[in-house]
């Protein structure tokens, strides 16, 4: 795996970063307004060859991932150039024989520029033919025949977001300058291109508009604070950011899967292009608020933002088109001509989990075969906790509870990655709950790195091999999220260095708390709220601790867990005393890793919902759902938010893997993918009423009980609230709101 852009990838980012950052300042901007054609920014980067980015490799060109580097750039710096349309047309007319060549070299030289038009001629003759403005050419399907036709001489047009578009009556040019019959499949490819590249336009000047906002954020005040302070504008930015770079790997995603020729490369292009659009307007609108008055204003340039993003994301019409072609590829069987995107090694990014992790999923899948699969699935959804400690003995023995524990104290020790493989096969093909051992995994790994030598080789063994369970003592009932409020407290018995602490308190939520032999406990041993919290891995097999179940709408048990005169060691403090923040800021790493089980849930409702959708049924007129406009579109976004969390938790997954994870990225996936889990279910429990309300095990009774499920995780592990609170601070910069 790897989501990163290459060497010679970033460097074409920095150059192009540069260039846009001296060429494409805001005054050119609104100086190539009429036209929406800046000639000197143009001409810059005709003469470095940008234009030529993706002529056939022989010809010095690229992949489509360094391609997708340059829209990048281009929309970031809202670039008056048609960068997007020529890459894409001069690759078409390399295709099109030494006629489509020569014109080619009049590309390269600068005396010419070829765009695309986006639609058959011959079904609309008069078409906004994006670029049109400054090409002389445009590449442009009739039937089974790709014409070059020479652009006549047209008044300006006045566009939403003056990009620099053109309404041209190709119907009506009768002589083509280059006529190949047989090449539709060469415009087919060509036109996905433009898809993938302008959504990567679209989303990165998306993103940019956002980060605009942050920063005025920062510097504006409103009653005696930055308005960065307020919750209500930190929040609605940090959801825009979480939308904006989940699309972006989703662009980067859809590329590796093309240059893999996989089997769902069409559908997630359909799906990068609508995404970009639906995500991306809303999100520059959500920035021009944050200016007031001012992002109203022309001078400024949050307004120039909103106008290029909806005139890009529009410029093939109105997204619910792709979103449906998004839904034949993946059910109806619609086929599409996939771009050349370069090798997957000239490609770069990665998002396979790699050889290793595969075949430790593979294992995992194997395993799960010799199990009765239809009763341990009824088993999961009838229990309340998914825990059959039998069942996880044999994974411990096979080495698939806990991959990537450490051999030194009996661990697989596979990568982190394989271990992430190995759960997806446990949560998302096989809808088991793993509630018991994620959290003792979790715990484990802070005992692992903060826990005294007595303390490991006591409980880790016994965790490694599926004997221990542990839970997690955050919550109480006053405090919530705000597990650094904690009143339940710890006092040593005597003043002597080393006795044994007394806890006495109570906590709320505790999962596992019925199961646990042991709970990672946050305690109050000093009045300061930060510095005077210490960390046990409490022993609870033991006179002092008793628990009260709680059952939640979601179909899940937790507890009330009580703490009285509870004795616990020195030996099973974690961390220093008084030195707590820092063993819960790596707990809450771990706890906040990214967005798996969300991804597991959506998986499930879509298994169920298209098994319900391919069923012919007495409320949709015996007609099948899956017919039915409104149903697949509500299918067709469940699948897109789907393929983003997957491509944004992936990311997570490698940046921890290789030690560049930031603070913000694992509470970005969980965000994203527990409200799109929430968010998913719901419409689908409304698109399959009235049959949806009734409890049931399959197709509409499986989405009541995933719509319930959907409800705690944006709870649970922290807020959606507060993971909008991280994201803001961690990834743009924003003042503290809690």
């Amino acid at each position: 795996m790897q989501v990163a852009l290459s060497e010679d990838q970033v460097l074409l980012q920095d150059t192009l970063e540069r260039v846009f950052r001296e060429h494409s300042t805001g005054a050119r901007i609104r100086a190539a307004e009429e036209q929406g054609f800046d000639p000197v920014l143009w001409t810059v980067l005709v003469q470095q060859g940008l234009p030529m980015l993706r002529a056939p490799e022989q010809d010095g060109g690229a992949s489509l991932m360094h391609a997708v580097v340059a829209a990048e750039q281009s929309g970031r710096h809202l670039a008056s150039v048609p960068l997007v349309e020529a890459m894409v047309a001069n690759r078409l007319l390399a295709g099109l024989g030494d006629a489509g060549r020569k014109l080619l070299d009049e590309c390269t030289a600068g005396r010419s520029t070829a765009t695309l038009a986006l639609a058959d001629l011959r079904g609309r003759g008069v078409q906004l033919v994006p670029g049109g403005a400054a090409a002389t050419h445009v590449v442009c399907l009739a039937g089974d025949e790709v014409r070059v036709l020479r652009k006549r001489d047209i008044p300006p047009l006045k566009l939403h977001g003056d990009v620099g578009g053109a309404k041209i009556d190709l119907a009506a040019i009768k002589e083509a300058e280059l006529s190949v019959k047989g090449a539709r499949s060469l415009y087919e490819a060509a036109l996905e291109e433009w898809k993938v590249l302008n959504a990567a336009r679209v989303l990165s000047a998306g993103r940019k508009a956002v980060e605009n906002a942050a920063a005025y954020a920062c510097e504006r005040e409103a009653f005696g604070r930055k308005i960065g302070e307020y919750q209500a504008v930190s929040h609605a930015l940090a959801d825009a950011v979480a939308d904006m770079d989940g699309g972006r790997m989703l662009v980067w995603r859809t590329v590796d899967r093309i240059a893999r020729r996989a089997d769902d490369a069409a559908a997630l292009i359909s799906m990068a292009a609508w995404w970009a659009g639906h995500a991306a307007r809303p999100a520059a609108i959500k920035a021009m608020r944050i200016f007031g008055g001012y992002g109203m204003a022309m001078e400024y340039d949050a307004q120039l933002y909103y106008r290029k993003i909806n005139a890009w994301s529009l410029l093939a019409g109105n997204g619910k088109a792709e979103l449906l072609r998004a839904a034949d590829r993946l059910w109806g069987g619609a086929k599409a001509a996939l771009p050349e995107a370069g090798t997957p090694e000239q490609v770069g990014v990665d998002f396979d989990w790699g050889a290793d992790a595969n075949a430790a999923a593979q294992r995992m899948r194997d395993f799960a075969k010799r199990l009765d699969v239809k009763k341990q699935e009824r088993f999961n959804r009838d229990s309340l906790d998914g825990f059959d400690r039998e069942v996880y003995k044999e994974l411990a023995r096979e080495g698939l509870l806990y991959p990537d524990f450490p051999k030194d104290v009996g661990g697989p020790g596979l990568s982190l990655l394989a271990s992430a493989a190995v759960y997806e096969v446990q949560v998302s093909e096989l809808g088991w709950h793993m509630l018991a051992s994620n959290a003792t995994e979790m715990i484990g790994k802070i005992v692992y790195h903060f826990g005294s030598e007595e303390a490991k080789r006591e409980i880790l063994p016994k965790v490694v091999a599926g004997e221990t369970y542990c839970s997690l003592g955050y919550t109480e009932p006053t405090n919530g999220s705000d597990i650094f409020a904690v009143h339940t407290s710890a006092r040593r018995e005597t003043d002597a260095p080393g006795s044994d602490w007394i806890i006495n308190g109570q906590k709320m939520f505790t999962s596992v708390g019925h199961l646990a032999d042991y709970s990672l406990m946050i305690t109050r041993t000093a009045p300061d709220k930060y510095k005077g919290v210490t960390v046990f891995i409490a022993p609870l097999r033991q006179p002092g601790y008793d628990f009260t179940e709680i059952k939640t709408i979601g179909a899940e048990r937790t507890n009330v867990t009580f703490y009285r005169e509870l004795r616990v060691p020195d030996r099973y403090r974690v961390g220093e005393v008084n030195g707590g923040v820092k063993v819960m800021a790596a707990a809450l790493t771990l706890e906040q890793s990214g967005g798996d089980n969300y991804i597991a849930g959506m998986r499930l409702l879509l298994r169920d919902a298209l098994a319900w959708a391919n069923e012919k049924n007495p409320n949709f007129d015996g007609d099948k759902p899956i017919d039915n406009e409104d149903v697949r579109t509500t299918l067709a976004e469940t699948a897109v938010r789907l393929n983003v969390g997957i491509a944004l938790s992936r990311f997570c997954y490698w940046a921890y893997d290789s030690g560049k994870g930031k603070k913000g990225f694992g509470p970005m996936a969980k965000l994203f993918c527990s409200e799109s889990y929430l968010s998913t279910s719901h419409a689908l429990l409304a698109a399959m009423a009235p049959e949806s309300l009734e409890i049931g095990y399959d197709g509409p009774g499986m989405i009541e009980w995933l719509a319930r499920r959907s409800i705690p995780p944006t709870i649970y592990g922290g807020t959606s609230e507060v993971q909008r609170s991280i994201v803001a601070e961690a990834v743009l910069g924003l003042p503290r709101t809690r």
